[in-house]
């Protein structure tokens, strides 16, 4: 009997990025923040958050998301409910380092169950060399759907 509805990480893509686009964010995959790699990185104009997906192994993901917060804002780690749930008992821990912690539900509706405090580590470089890398991004994309 599975615990969870989601079986790879990459399952709970889908409903952070909703959840980004919702407040306003355009979502990047996979960028590079340092010597590690962000699972979902969101840009608006007054902000860059980025977003580590775990299915279990939430100590790994917390110092994950503190690796993301050189270059971003906000940082959160994104887990399904049932793991997040026991994420949350070591609440302490992410409070003290301002990583949020997102729980998304089996129908794919992620909670807020720790607000991501304002990063204590962010290098106004690094977060302007993630725009430009999503600028790139973005505007590599653009340029495809155009020659379609």
């Amino acid at each position: 009997m599975r615990e969870t509805a989601f079986v790879l990480e990459n399952d709970l893509r889908s409903p952070i990025r909703e959840w980004l686009r919702s407040e306003g964010f355009e979502c990047a995959d996979e960028l590079v923040v340092g010597d590690r790699r962000a699972d979902v990185v969101g840009f608006r104009e007054d902000s860059v958050v980025a977003v580590e997906l775990k299915l279990t192994d939430w100590r790994t993901a917390l110092r994950q998301a503190m690796a993301y917060q050189v270059a971003a804002d906000r940082a959160w780690v994104a887990m399904p409910l049932a793991h997040a749930s026991r994420a949350f008992r070591h609440r302490g821990r992410f409070e003290a380092e301002g990583v949020g912690l997102l729980a998304v539900d089996d129908r794919g509706g992620p909670r807020q169950a720790i607000p991501a405090g304002p990063s204590p580590r962010v290098l106004p470089f690094a977060t302007e060399g993630l725009r430009v890398a999503a600028g790139r991004l973005f505007s590599n994309r653009e340029t495809a759907l155009e020659a379609l």
